[in-house]
């Protein structure tokens, strides 16, 4: 049950994270594009508005991830969403990365994470599924 609430915090707080992202700047995220490497999106009305959406998108994901990190086995169908969830977010930006040819090191560590931390949880819940049962 600790490994399961330890991944979910960490998938919380990571996802937390969104919200302050949001609120920076849009030259923050130009220079983030420079630094990646890739050319930055055009500063048009919609594009910002789109990022900051996402961004608070992703923030709501981490109070999901809070809400099942309190007590994990209270919200059972939850969990698998959470783990494949994760699974799939780090399938899709690998192939959508890989798609829009952005540097391999701009999109391994998301990659990395969502797998990851999908197949973690689906094997911390299997176990503390077990030891609730047994």
């Amino acid at each position: 049950m600790k490994g399961l609430k330890t991944v979910l915090w960490i998938c919380a707080v990571c996802c937390l994270l969104a919200f302050v992202f949001a609120a920076l700047p849009w030259r923050a995220f130009t220079a983030f594009s420079h630094w990646v490497g890739i050319q930055p999106p055009a500063a048009e009305a919609i594009t910002v508005f789109m990022f900051r959406l996402s961004l608070a998108i992703f923030g709501m994901i981490g109070i999901f991830f809070v809400i099942l990190a309190r007590n994990p086995l209270k919200y059972g169908a939850m969990l698998p969403l959470a783990a494949y969830g994760l699974v799939c977010y780090g399938v899709f930006f690998l192939v959508g990365s890989i798609r829009y040819g952005l540097p391999v090191w701009a999109y391994a560590g998301d990659v990395i994470f969502g797998v990851v931390a999908g197949v973690l949880l689906v094997i911390f819940r299997k176990k503390a599924k077990q030891s609730s049962t047994a």
